[in-house]
């Protein structure tokens, strides 16, 4: 073997590696993005599930039982969260502390927490929070994975009570 064939060995081998070297660097880059798509797309499931497990439960723990109900009997503002344990009305997403309720989700992409918080808002400003009862509440969701602390993903929905005579 000449020396201009050893050139031509000694380059294919340099050219092979460096193929193979960029096609490793793309499928981790792909996995990454791959994972990281998971875990938006569980945290979205994840939110939006929250918000739908809170919207399937009474407005209030006074509407409960009966239907018209004065906006004075409502919850109080700074009682909102869970009565005794059971999540049965809206607010209870508020957690036990009025702190709101942080849950843990073990899945397959890593643990997740999960935290909510209810409170009453006025129609006028459906960003903010009331000091008083209304007929409208709002419930806020922050959701992160703990593999990756700097992604939240946040939703907030109105639940809004309505009775028809």
């Amino acid at each position: 073997m000449g020396s201009g064939q050893m050139l031509i060995t000694i380059g294919a081998i340099v050219l092979l590696g460096s193929i193979i070297l960029t096609t490793n660097r793309g499928i981790n880059g792909s996995r990454n993005i791959l994972l990281y798509s998971n875990i938006g797309l569980e945290s979205v499931s994840l939110a939006t599930s929250t918000i739908e497990e809170a919207e399937s439960k009474s407005f209030d723990e006074t509407t409960i039982l009966q239907n018209d109900t004065a906006v004075s009997e409502l919850t109080a503002p700074s009682s909102l969260g869970q009565e005794s344990g059971d999540m049965d009305d809206f607010d209870d997403w508020n957690g036990p502390n009025h702190t709101g309720l942080t849950q843990t989700y073990n899945l397959s992409t890593g643990i997740y927490k999960v935290l909510s918080k209810v409170c009453y808002v006025n129609v006028g400003n459906l960003q903010g929070t009331s000091a008083t009862r209304t007929w409208h509440k709002r419930i806020d969701v922050w959701v992160w994975n703990t593999v990756d602390t700097t992604d939240k993903v946040y939703m907030s929905a109105i639940y809004s009570y309505w009775y028809f005579r």
